[in-house]
């Protein structure tokens, strides 16, 4: 599903903040771009893992975390893997845009870990909503619906730290892609520090250094967002067997997890899409 809107020179003189592209549960294809785009981008994970280049460095987009690309910044970003990366994504600009982007302090080019991604699916869910009934006054009321939906990411987010030598870190990469090929099965850190030759303390104070979260941590975010597509796909799958699916042994831990994650149980979020 993919949106353009087309927006007046009147209006854009008196709406602060207008949405001109938007796409929900879109097959990204290759992007390259090195001068940058015209509108403020925001790509959320869904599934699968995007590989992103801005301005020469070099990050992993993950389920569950947002890509944040203001206009004019050199950038480009793919599918890391053979699989399909599915994202949402919207494209913004208006007259206060960069003001009220700095306001909320959520301007800062790159990555960001979303602490509730409930939140970030119910604005989805609205602004296509809004797309398709197509009311009168429509970009007004998508501008609401855009204000208060950067409003709760730049609450509701932290910035992924990641330093430019990440992207010459093979050691870095190797995880985080060992990572995401194996989530669903028991990884520990010693297995990762036999398939690399590191000792868990040396891979966990460097992936803590150059990433900003535990190695762990980090699996787990990757497990979470891989459940939270499961059950939107398949909300008649019972959750103890999403659980298993995505690595988590415990249907209690699983619960425990997946509701400190996203604000909602699995359960709940099952029932809201059968």
């Amino acid at each position: 599903m993919e949106y353009s809107l087309r927006i007046s020179k009147r209006l854009y003189r008196s709406v602060p903040l207008l949405l001109r592209m938007f796409g929900k549960d879109f097959m990204q294809d290759s992007i390259r771009r090195p001068s940058g785009f015209p509108y403020w981008q925001l790509l959320i994970g869904v599934s699968g893992v995007g590989e992103c280049t801005i301005e020469g460095n070099r990050r992993l987009l993950h389920p569950g975390e947002v890509l944040l690309l203001p206009p004019g910044i050199s950038h480009s970003y793919q599918s890391s893997t053979e699989d399909d990366w599915i994202v949402h994504f919207l494209g913004f600009t208006g007259n206060s845009c960069q003001k009220l982007l700095v306001d909320m302090q959520f301007s800062k080019p790159g990555i960001y870990h979303l602490r509730n991604q409930e939140h970030c699916l119910r604005h989805i869910e609205a602004i296509t909503r809004i797309l398709e009934s197509s009311p009168d006054d429509k970009n007004r009321i998508l501008s609401k619906e855009l204000y208060s939906f950067l409003l709760d990411i730049s609450q509701e987010s932290s910035f992924v730290e990641m330093s430019a030598e990440v992207k010459e870190n093979s050691l870095i990469s190797d995880i985080l892609l060992y990572l995401e090929e194996h989530y669903a099965e028991d990884i520990s850190l010693r297995d990762i520090a036999e398939l690399t030759g590191k000792t868990p303390e040396y891979l966990c104070a460097v992936f803590r250094r150059e990433t900003g979260e535990t190695i762990m941590r980090h699996l787990t975010t990757i497990r979470i967002g891989r459940a939270r597509q499961l059950l939107l796909e398949n909300p008649d799958l019972p959750v103890y067997q999403v659980g298993e699916k995505c690595g988590f042994r415990s249907p209690s831990y699983f619960g425990k997890v997946f509701r400190a994650q996203t604000g909602v149980s699995p359960q709940k979020l099952a029932q809201k899409h059968t």
